[in-house]
């Protein structure tokens, strides 16, 4: 056994996997756990160089708590202004700091019961060039999980993956000119587009006549603005690439966008091809930028706690993409002399940057492919890293989880005890 499992012996923290519901906050389960349920009706128009956003969520009370506030964010620091706030008919208080927002309640939205939040605010869009990916526009309600709000804000790289609650959308706009939306969602007339029940919902502002390329990819539409045919030919046959690595495609459309000033988001359902990947784009930049499609359709309990869930997915699947694991530069990071060990789940801010790096990246995943390597029985070992991240994608896709799904998990497709994963992962 390796240096760096024999390290990790020592620090038998994990639960077993029976007994792993115990370290959930306020207990229950994690999985399916959305406490909070929206529609929203929304319409966007414009008014010479800034939009109006009008959205009104129909929110449903699924949990077993009164609710006296409710808390909202605007992803990527949006800085909506003159907003007005109405709940049930009556104006609202509402406190905001940066991107996110609370509305108190003047009565309880007690449990199975529905609230009608009205907002009204304009916005001013980012840099436009022939195509505008307008910054995500609307107000997204945090989900409710175990007795708190919860809200998810993809203002950094670690926190940009996935929503935390599915909602219906409904939009319709009125734009200047021959301007038109192109969307993630369905288009049901020339001025409305519908979605339901989902967390992937991207617009994008673009004039009518340009360059559009439709196409599918499996069982998903594919829509491309602006992109060269030559990178959404590469991309496409990348993503059919990873599809054989981790599964279909979660999603049934998917947007590719050229990026033409460097001002535009990755967003879920959206690749945004920066005109720096002309010329490279088999770069691995690239197919780690689609990678994280697939796992926006993951999405973590506790944001600051198991991120390393993905950081963990994303890095093995490139690996696999490149052929497989190199053990030689895993365990160089490793090199350096560790005098104690870390769990993988401790809360961002309580690692140093080095601890982050080593002990939520390269350590549990060098671990996870030990066990792939030492439980694999077949002859076509090669096999091995494709079938468990297509299980696991198979499992959690469009799941909420946390560590402690994925130790059970573990438990389950090893075939191993809480005892034998004790040597390999520590869990605080």
């Amino acid at each position: 056994m390796k240096r760096w499992f024999l390290l990790i012996m020592s620090f038998m923290l994990i639960p077993s996997c029976e007994d792993q519901m115990s370290f959930l906050p306020g207990g229950g389960t994690s999985t399916g756990n959305q406490g909070v349920n929206s529609t929203y009706e929304m319409k966007l128009e414009q008014e010479d160089d800034y939009y109006r956003a009008t959205v009104s969520i129909d929110v449903r009370n699924h949990s077993n708590d009164s609710w006296n506030k409710l808390l909202f964010y605007f992803e990527h620091f949006l800085q909506p202004f003159d907003i007005e706030v109405t709940v049930n008919g009556d104006e609202a208080e509402t406190r905001q700091v940066q991107s996110r927002f609370a509305i108190d309640l003047n009565e309880f939205i007690r449990p199975n019961d529905r609230a009608v939040v009205e907002l009204s605010y304009q916005f001013y869009p980012g840099e436009a060039g022939s195509v505008q990916a307008i910054r995500p526009w609307y107000p997204l309600l945090g989900d409710y999980v175990q007795g708190e709000w919860q809200v998810f804000e993809s203002n950094n790289t670690y926190n940009r993956m996935a929503r935390l609650a599915k909602n219906h959308y409904m939009l319709t706009y009125d734009l200047q000119g021959k301007q038109v939306i192109t969307s993630t969602g369905e288009k049901v007339d020339e001025s409305t587009i519908e979605i339901e029940d989902t967390d992937v919902f991207s617009t994008i502002v673009m004039p009518e006549e340009i360059n559009e390329i439709e196409t599918t990819v499996g069982d998903t539409n594919v829509l491309s603005v602006n992109v060269q045919p030559p990178d959404v030919e590469i991309a496409l046959d990348k993503i059919k690439q990873l599809e054989d690595i981790i599964g279909p495609y979660p999603g049934d459309q998917l947007i590719f966008v050229e990026d033409e000033h460097q001002t535009m988001f990755q967003l879920p359902g959206t690749f945004v091809h920066r005109t720096t990947m002309q010329g490279g784009s088999e770069s691995g930049w690239l197919i780690y930028e689609l990678i994280q499609l697939w796992y926006d359709s993951i999405h973590l309990e506790e944001l600051q706690t198991d991120f390393w869930i993905k950081n963990v997915l994303v890095m093995m699947t490139l690996e696999t993409f490149n052929g497989g694991v190199d053990a030689e530069a895993l365990q160089s990071q490793m090199d350096e002399e560790v005098e104690y060990v870390l769990p993988v789940n401790l809360h961002r801010e309580d690692y140093n940057n080095d601890e982050f790096h080593l002990f939520t990246q390269v350590l549990p995943r060098a671990a996870l492919w030990e066990l792939i390597e030492e439980n694999w029985q077949d002859e076509n070992v090669q096999d091995a890293p494709k079938q468990f991240l297509s299980e696991f994608s198979n499992e959690f896709m469009g799941k909420q989880i946390s560590t402690e799904d994925v130790a059970e998990f573990l438990c389950e497709y090893f075939a191993i005890t809480e005892e034998e994963l004790h040597n390999y992962i520590v869990i605080e």
